[in-house]
């Protein structure tokens, strides 16, 4: 997996690191970090296709946890809904709660934070948070990916496919 993700051409190779859990047994649980080269956006949908071509099945009974990224960007409010558009790129995500997120007494989700800091007119520029249809047996995760164009075509984010989501745990604001 991890030389399939250092043969994209905006991902920093030197930058790659798996760390396996311990204890994690003969499962080999583990994290693959990496970050974009220098100027770069790495591009999620040649990822998937660059895995998707390694052919992963069922029969490797192996997964993938969950993709959190760290996304550098505006966030606009476009039909009571916040999207975050990707710096340099026309890439865009939906930014959502984790429906799962039950915060303990007193406490907000990053998602209700973000959107008190926006209304406070503070500007978010990275957001980190995982992306929607990332986890699961790979069958599953290497079906098509939401916002990914369709093939054959130009566009770099059709209007017919519904843009990806990304449930934010986390985001920084400018510094002034």
């Amino acid at each position: 997996m991890r030389d399939t993700i250092a043969r994209q051409s905006d991902v920093d190779k030197s930058s790659m690191k798996y760390e396996v859990e311990p204890g994690s047994g003969d499962y080999r649980i583990g994290t693959i970090t990496f970050f974009a080269k220098k100027g770069k956006s790495i591009d999620l949908e040649k990822i998937h296709e660059s895995i998707k071509g390694t052919r992963l099945s069922g029969k490797t009974r192996s997964a993938v946890n969950y993709l959190e990224i760290i996304v550098e960007g505006a966030v606009v409010e476009v039909d009571k809904k916040l999207l975050l558009r990707v710096t340099g790129t026309a890439h865009e995500f939906g930014l959502g709660d984790d429906p799962k997120a039950k915060p303990t007494e007193g406490t907000k989700t990053a998602m209700q934070r973000l959107r008190e800091a926006l209304a406070k007119g503070e500007k978010v520029v990275t957001v980190t948070g995982r992306v929607e249809g990332w986890s699961g047996p790979w069958p599953m995760v290497l079906r098509e990916l939401p916002g990914a164009p369709t093939k054959g075509t130009k566009e770099d984010k059709p209007s017919s496919k519904k843009t990806a989501l990304l449930i934010v745990t986390d985001f920084q604001m400018a510094k002034e």
